[in-house]
């Protein structure tokens, strides 16, 4: 997924996510700033950080389940270079944020792609006994952007006339 992709799906996410009965938090687009930060991993390596490379590349994985999450090369130099994915939204990205916590409470946000995805998948999700404690099992396929929005209508719809998935 790339920025461009994550600001899309946010706008088709935000009018599904008022329809769900949970409150999301406020929706707003984000700033122009580096400010709005997004939980969603952005593989697409040209919106990450641009350096001057050279092929002794060695992998690291600081993010869970995704390959390619850091870059740490040398340069010609000999110095050490490190390339991240972004974890800024792009300008206009819709975001749901608001102010969690008890006695110090502070300002959380995520893009409206991953608040949807992450109701949908909590909805869908069964946790199964198994040898250490329960494990979370998911009962509906979400590999793609179009079964989350399919199931997230499902939900709205299955509200609206009263079932329950």
């Amino acid at each position: 997924m790339n920025l461009r992709t994550l600001k899309k799906l946010s706008k088709r996410a935000a009018p599904l996510l008022e329809q769900l009965p949970f409150a999301a938090g406020q929706q707003f687009p984000a700033p122009r700033d580096d400010d709005s930060y997004h939980n969603t991993f952005i593989g697409d390596r040209k919106h990450w950080d641009r350096l001057p490379c050279h092929p002794t590349y060695e992998a690291r994985h600081d993010w869970p389940g995704k390959r390619g999450a850091e870059i740490v090369f040398m340069t010609r130099a000999g110095r050490r270079k490190i390339l991240r994915p972004p974890t800024d939204a792009r300008k206009g990205t819709i975001m749901v944020g608001g102010m969690s916590g008890h006695s110090e409470p502070e300002w959380t946000e995520e893009s409206a792609w991953d608040a949807l995805y992450g109701y949908v998948s909590a909805h869908f999700t069964e946790y199964v006994p198994g040898s250490d404690g329960e494990d979370p099992h998911l009962t509906r396929r979400l590999d793609n952007p179009s079964d989350v929005l399919r199931a997230a209508r499902e939900i709205i719809d299955d509200q609206l006339s009263g079932h329950v998935i």
